[in-house]
């Protein structure tokens, strides 16, 4: 059993005072590997770049085929069907294309972060092979599912928008 006084005195090691073999153990032990192959991602992104492609002609169409999966576009039509359109009194106010930016920026961060934390990088994923989502059983917290052929494995996600940016972050078992 070591003693406190033993505890101390490796816990205030300098090069010169490896001079006991408990010191000298300390100093020449190896790590372990973490038990788990785990990997994460994580990707920024800059709301106004979102805002400008959407706001292009023609684009926001092409842009939500491209990075949403046909769940995803429908969850997206679904939430922001009634841009554009008049509000009538006493209903629910309509998104802002504000809303609407925000919106697909944190698909896209959540999608890359978890495109970045696949096991086999980034470029063995596309965009439409991750989908971002509530979790059904951890109290609707977000989540991302990676379609991998007849598998479907689930990725942690945290998600932060602040202001201008929005920041995702993906735990994956590797």
């Amino acid at each position: 059993m070591l003693s406190m006084l033993s505890i101390l005195s490796v816990l205030n090691l300098t090069s010169s005072d490896a001079s006991s073999p408990l010191q000298s153990a300390v100093i020449t032990m190896k790590p372990l590997p973490f038990p788990l192959a785990l990997n994460i991602g994580t990707d920024i992104v800059h709301l106004p770049r979102i805002t400008r492609l959407i706001h292009r002609r023609d684009y926001l169409t092409r842009f939500t085929r491209r990075i949403l999966n046909d769940h995803e576009q429908h969850d997206f039509r679904t939430r922001f069907a009634l841009l554009g359109a008049t509000n009538p009194p006493n209903e629910r106010p309509l998104p802002s294309a504000t809303e609407m930016a925000r919106w697909l920026a944190g698909r896209f961060a959540a999608k890359e972060a978890a495109r970045k934390a696949a096991p086999n990088g980034a470029a063995s994923l596309g965009w439409k092979d991750v989908m971002v989502r509530v979790s059904e059983t951890d109290r609707g917290r977000p989540e991302v599912v990676y379609m991998d052929g007849e598998t479907a494995r689930i990725g942690k996600l945290s998600i932060s928008h602040d202001g201008d940016y929005v920041v995702a972050t993906v735990l994956a078992a590797g």
